[in-house]
């Protein structure tokens, strides 16, 4: 739909803690302490030491995830480079969501910044 806001608007991700993933059939969802993000189309997990994790939103046919590590984090810095958000946490793992430039929206992002769609 669009690229991420620059990291200013979305500063207010900075120290909220995940709390749950949810893994839907065409969606996951990272809910923290304040904030929550959805999105639609695939993502990346990079652990601490540097071994990369694609995650694919396709019901029944998406590989194994290892989200659940980043349960307990808090968010410690985040990047928005127009169609990708990297976003690392206290234990040096980072979670890179995509955006597209498609019709349709590619996830929300819903905290104290309000509902930002992309």
């Amino acid at each position: 739909m669009q690229p991420f806001p620059p990291a200013s608007e979305l500063a207010h991700l900075i120290g909220d803690t995940l709390q749950q993933v949810r893994l839907d059939p065409d969606s996951c969802q990272f809910i923290f302490e304040r904030s929550k993000i959805l999105t639609i189309l695939p993502l990346e997990h990079t652990e601490p030491d540097g071994t990369l994790w694609r995650y694919e939103n396709i019901a029944g046919e998406a590989g194994p995830s290892l989200l659940h590590r980043l349960v307990g984090r808090s968010v410690r810095s985040l990047i928005s480079e127009g169609l990708v958000l990297t976003i690392s946490f206290d234990d040096d793992a980072q979670l890179r969501i995509f955006s597209d430039l498609e019709p349709y929206e590619a996830g929300t992002i819903y905290g104290e910044g309000g509902l930002i769609a992309f």
